[in-house]
């Protein structure tokens, strides 16, 4: 069981340790707090880190099949 506490003029909950390593959540680490019929639940987003360098053969394929396929990724736009 956590305590709620005061943050500057917000209230804030502590991640267990085990349960931070767990979902891969560390200082900066962007949550998403969603209602649910029995309280709270807590949605953890991952974000990719950028290549430093896409390799020349798969920014070739990329560009093809981005051409081959641009009306299907227009309607799907859409959606």
């Amino acid at each position: 069981m956590q305590k709620v506490f005061v943050n500057g003029n917000s209230l804030a909950v502590t991640v267990p340790k085990a349960l931070a390593e767990e979902l891969d959540i560390k200082s900066g680490s962007q949550i998403v707090w969603e209602k649910v019929e029995k309280g709270i639940l807590l949605i953890t987003t991952k974000t990719a880190k950028a290549p430093m360098e896409i390799d020349p053969e798969v920014a070739r394929l990329i560009k093809k099949i981005s051409k081959k396929y641009s009306g299907v990724w227009q309607d799907l736009a859409k959606v």
